[in-house]
């Protein structure tokens, strides 16, 4: 049976070592041009989420925020509007998945994966998220050149087949937060 061509993001399926998967608090600028959706990849710039790049060094996943809107209103949402400004140009809380250790699910967007691509690092895409659910629409390309998503197997499920638009799981060894 063919894969599903749904590209959602990157969600958290495991962790290699038995830890709690759970987001931490980073900030957003108010303003910040680009949306963030939840599961995407993000990049730190000057200490602040940033939109990820396809092979920029992660700082873990996008899980949502909260900040206060300018009439007052507190807000939470599972991503980020583009700029989006806050009462008084107050920080956005950002909720991030930074632990390297997590492990997530995401699709293959592009090319043919196979058994052999287990244990190499994969470039993402960074397409724009759904601004009606608010979830990511990112995954891997099958190319290695600068990746930075690492294949650690295939999704075992009846509905995943390795191939075209297979799911896998992914890990991030050169976050920025890796030690």
């Amino acid at each position: 049976m063919a894969n599903t061509d749904a590209p959602n993001g990157f969600t958290p399926a495991y962790h290699l070592y038995g830890g709690t998967i759970r987001p931490q608090k980073l900030r957003i600028a108010s303003g910040t041009s680009a949306a963030i959706f939840n599961g995407d990849v993000v990049n730190l710039s000057s200490g602040y989420v940033i939109q990820g790049t396809a092979t920029g060094t992660p700082a873990g996943v996008f899980a949502g925020c909260f900040y206060t809107a300018t009439d007052g209103t507190p807000t939470y949402s599972n991503f980020f509007p583009a700029s989006t400004a806050t009462l008084g140009s107050a920080d956005v809380e950002a909720y991030v998945y930074t632990d390297p250790g997590i492990v997530y699910e995401a699709q293959f967007t592009a090319g043919t994966p196979a058994v052999s691509f287990i244990g190499a690092k994969y470039t993402i895409t960074t397409t724009a998220g759904s601004t009606n659910n608010g979830r990511s629409k990112e995954g891997v390309t099958a190319t290695t050149s600068s990746g930075i998503a690492l294949l650690n197997r295939f999704v075992d499920s009846p509905s995943n087949s390795i191939g075209a638009n297979a799911r896998g799981y992914f890990s991030f060894p050169t976050s920025v937060f890796a030690v």
